[in-house]
């Protein structure tokens, strides 16, 4: 990522590590240490849009990732890729990428946006304040 500043650079860690947790929870290859690190990563007042347009804050994302511990116990993948800044600030970043995720012969991708606040607690600096995920092909849904 040239020409990237500091915080964008920590915002694509972030993407990268966050999506390698999500991988591995639903699997069910991680435990709850591994979820509160996760969870830490994101904003008290965080939100997302998925790409059906449903709201969720931070209470629904620990609600979904609880209930889908283990839901794709193999076969399943995700990739994400095409990393881009949007808009960078001292203590903001609004970051474009791409997430590709497999399972059991399919394969959906999403284009997201996603603003990250500067924060010194967060595992790589930065915390997720909103994302919004919009889907690239014409298979919706897993």
């Amino acid at each position: 990522m040239s020409g990237a500043g500091h915080l964008a650079m920590a915002a694509e860690r972030e993407i990268v590590e966050r999506h390698v947790f999500f991988e591995r929870w639903f699997a069910g290859c991680l435990g709850e240490v591994d979820y509160r690190e996760a969870i830490s990563a994101f904003d008290a007042g965080f939100a997302r849009i998925d790409p059906a347009g449903a709201v969720q804050d931070l209470a629904g994302l620990g609600a979904m990732l609880r209930g889908a511990r283990g839901r794709f116990p193999s076969g399943f993948s995700i990739s994400v890729d095409t990393f881009a800044p949007l808009w960078e600030r001292e203590d903001a970043v609004l970051m474009s990428y791409a997430e590709h995720q497999r399972h059991e012969g399919r394969a959906t991708s999403r284009r997201a946006a996603a603003l990250f606040l500067k924060d010194a607690d967060a595992p790589h600096g930065v915390a997720w304040r909103f994302v919004q995920e919009t889907w690239i092909n014409d298979r919706p849904g897993m």
